[in-house]
């Protein structure tokens, strides 16, 4: 994928959850600090979006990356020690809410209209489904690019080595069997957690099963290509031979 289109994606999804924050400001508890770090960051990852979607355009028009870079960048500047002290933390949260968001998003735009709750499971199966597979084969692109634009120093290694597709497949089988044995667990045993809806779990464990199934095919596939080259030197041996 085209490095200026995953920078427009990744930014939309940092104005996403910009926005978020700043709207549900409530979910401070109402301490001062909390409210006003909430607001920082949630400030932080709106303009951070502005600059990776509006990018080009600022990069050619002097006045406004004058006004991005020296007047609205001023309250991100607060943030700039504290980010590079948590930054592998901040890239993990980050990281992590890519996966979410859009889930999370539609469920509120059901909230809004709701004609379409009829299709929120539907819809919310094959974002997860898709969102799994994408965490699963491409966390390093991700990654890396949430640690070059941050300038991730502290755990680099780290978070590069354990975000590569033989890791992530690894933890998302882990994850996923945990959640399908919890729900069969809970689902023999007749117990209904209020705070889990049955649904949301039926959906993860129904993308759970598909993953594997995907999964498999794919592994499939590249074992058979793996074959196909490890026998061309062999055949090209043996032609130059007669």
């Amino acid at each position: 994928m085209n490095v200026k289109v995953i920078g427009k994606i990744i930014g939309l999804i940092f104005i996403g959850m910009g926005y978020l924050l700043v709207k549900d400001l409530s979910l401070s508890n109402g301490f001062i600090f909390n409210t006003i770090l909430q607001g920082l960051i949630g400030y932080f990852l709106v303009i951070t979006g502005v600059g990776f979607l509006f990018s080009e355009i600022l990069e050619k028009n002097k006045l406004l990356s004058f006004i991005y870079n020296k007047i609205l960048s001023i309250p991100a500047i607060v943030l700039i020690y504290f980010m590079y002290i948590i930054a592998p933390i901040l890239s993990i949260l980050l990281f992590l809410g890519i996966y979410f968001l859009p889930s999370m998003l539609f469920l509120r735009l059901g909230e809004s209209y709701p004609i379409l709750e009829q299709y929120s499971q539907g819809v919310i199966y094959i974002l997860s489904l898709l969102s799994v597979l994408f965490f699963a084969y491409r966390s390093n692109v991700v990654m890396g690019f949430i640690i070059e634009s941050f300038k991730t120093k502290l755990f680099r290694n780290y978070l590069e080595r354990y975000t590569d597709p033989a890791f992530t497949r690894m933890y998302t089988y882990m994850i996923m069997i945990a959640i399908y044995i919890s729900y069969n667990f809970l689902t023999f045993s007749n117990i209904n957690l209020n705070f889990i809806p049955s649904e949301m779990l039926n959906v993860i464990k129904e993308v759970f099963v598909t993953f594997v199934a995907i999964d498999s095919l794919i592994q499939i596939i590249l074992n058979k290509q793996h074959e196909k080259q490890e026998k061309k030197p062999k055949t090209e041996g043996k032609e130059q031979k007669g």
